[in-house]
């Protein structure tokens, strides 16, 4: 098999490999310089395939860091992030086990920063929306374990859902629904709408 051209993606450092004159695959500029490849170069195939799975975890490390350099990302996120790029298994677990080193992912930090930046939800939500995110329940109930509910910010927010509405009976389930719609348990949501608009019996 015959090296018959070497083309640059755009100003990356991503290049176009093509074999008998037709597409092979991408590889990066490190695997073609590191390899010393050039036109007309003939290999086997089988040494084409280790370049490509050498050079697809350079490519992948490089996505992956571009990636998390928008702001902090679960494990998960980022294998599903490189997986819709079609990198391979094996390169998408060594960009992760790489940024994981380097400690530009940490589900334990993640979760901490996530559950800091949703004041307004209760457990529940945050429970279901973590999980989703791939954070371990081991992590995800750690993290938890010392959550207090902020009783100011619950009735703030039946203050805001209740504001310039008719305060009868429907507004009151309203309320009560949306906060469960928040992660919020059945007591707590109980607990906080009684506090705004008043205590009422008639409730189960």
């Amino acid at each position: 098999m015959r090296i018959t051209k070497i083309e640059q993606k755009g100003k990356s450092e991503v290049y176009r490999i093509f074999v008998d004159e037709t597409f092979y695959c991408l590889l990066m500029a490190e695997t073609i310089v590191k390899n010393k490849l050039k036109i007309n170069q003939e290999l086997e195939e089988e040494e084409l395939i280790v370049l490509k799975k050498q050079s697809d975890k350079l490519l992948a490390r490089e996505m992956a860091l571009k990636y998390v350099e928008k702001g902090l990302k679960t494990q998960k996120q980022v294998y599903e992030n490189l997986k819709k790029k079609n990198i391979d298994d094996e390169a998408i677990f060594d960009a992760v086990k790489f940024l994981k080193s380097y400690g530009y992912i940490n589900d334990l930090t993640y979760a901490k920063e996530y559950i800091s930046s949703k004041k307004s939800n209760g457990k529940n939500y945050l429970k279901q929306a973590l999980f989703a995110k791939g954070i371990d329940k081991q992590i995800i109930d750690e993290v938890l374990k010392e959550y207090q509910i902020d009783e100011d910010t619950l009735n703030l927010l039946v203050k805001k859902f209740i504001k310039n509405k008719p305060q009868d009976e429907k507004l009151r389930q309203k309320a009560y629904r949306y906060i469960l719609s928040k992660g919020y348990t059945f007591n707590e949501a109980k607990l906080a709408v009684e506090k705004v608009l008043g205590e009422n019996n008639d409730w189960n």
